[in-house]
């Protein structure tokens, strides 16, 4: 009796780990969402290193379009980690990835002919991921997202099938940067722009030098399905009005930066709610559920 414990205790440990090696291959995964009116959109948040300049550069996708898809970013102070919206143009997502050699000792990706990506054409194609949401449908996802029929989504997802569940996976295909015609670098700012016109501001070390203490806390995040804007902001009981809080989701390892929009009032929640999030926060962590674990650094 005591084997067959040990023994499930083993099998419980095997498949929490590969739970945990699932959520860190989703967070190194580019997941677009779809947004009424912009259609897709890729949710980037601005890394060490990373300027407004070259991620427009990265997906080929004007400045002056990632500053009207996002309304509320000040160009002059971008907060390190802030979740820009990067319009992703449909008819550049290729359900094959054409510069890509089929590789006879890499294979080919499980049920399709697509070559798997190596590390000499890594820069070549972006695969992109889609999160089912409630409501949608492979046709919906397929006809009206991408203009594509479902069969050619089912062959990127030989596992997938016509009734698809809410929060499911799919690949979409991958994004070739060179053929987004809409609104590419080209015809908006000039590529020869100064990049330092766009400076990424590192808030939590600026609150450091002004003597401010940074407080961490862990609970329960809420949100509620509304009017899916591109605010990012947040409610907390005591953080200062104004300022930027960083927010993480644990599960999928994403972080990013919002602006505390208020304290939440006495009684409007349970009173172990720590947190609310904008639904567009929520989609930027990757949550589906409206209730969710978090982990949150702020000033007061």
């Amino acid at each position: 009796m005591r084997s067959l414990t040990i023994l499930f205790l083993l099998f419980i440990a095997t498949l929490s780990l590969k739970a945990q090696l699932s959520d860190a291959e989703h967070a190194r995964q580019k997941f677009i969402h779809y947004v009424e009116p912009m259609g897709f959109v890729l949710i980037e948040a601005i890394e060490p290193g990373m300027t407004l300049y070259s991620l427009s550069r990265r997906y080929n996708v004007g400045i002056d379009t990632l500053l009207a898809a996002n309304p509320d970013l000040d160009p002059k102070a971008i907060p390190l980690g802030y979740p820009v919206n990067v319009p992703i143009y449909a008819k550049a997502i290729s359900p094959v990835n054409p510069s890509l050699p089929l590789n006879p000792l890499k294979g080919t990706s499980p049920g399709s002919m697509n070559p798997v990506p190596t590390d000499d054409f890594k820069d070549e194609g972006i695969p992109l991921y889609y999160r089912v949401q409630p409501k949608e449908t492979l046709y919906r996802i397929s006809k009206t997202y991408l203009d594509v029929s479902p069969e050619s989504i089912l062959a990127l997802n030989p596992l997938a099938t016509s009734n698809l569940a809410i929060g499911q996976v799919l690949l979409l295909g991958w994004y070739h940067a060179q053929n987004n015609t809409h609104s590419p670098v080209s015809s908006s700012t000039s590529i020869a722009i100064d990049s330092t016109l766009y400076q990424v501001k590192d808030y939590n070390e600026e609150y450091k030098t002004e003597g401010k203490v940074i407080k961490e806390e862990k609970g329960l995040a809420v949100w509620k399905p509304g009017n899916d804007k591109t605010h990012y902001f947040v409610l907390h009981p005591t953080a200062k009005v104004g300022s930027f809080m960083e927010v993480t989701n644990p599960m999928l390892h994403r972080t990013l930066t919002a602006k505390v929009a208020g304290n939440i009032p006495p009684g409007l929640y349970q009173s172990h709610v720590g947190l609310v999030v904008s639904p567009s926060v929520a989609r930027a962590l990757g949550v589906l559920d409206q209730q969710f674990f978090a982990k949150w650094r702020f000033v007061e």
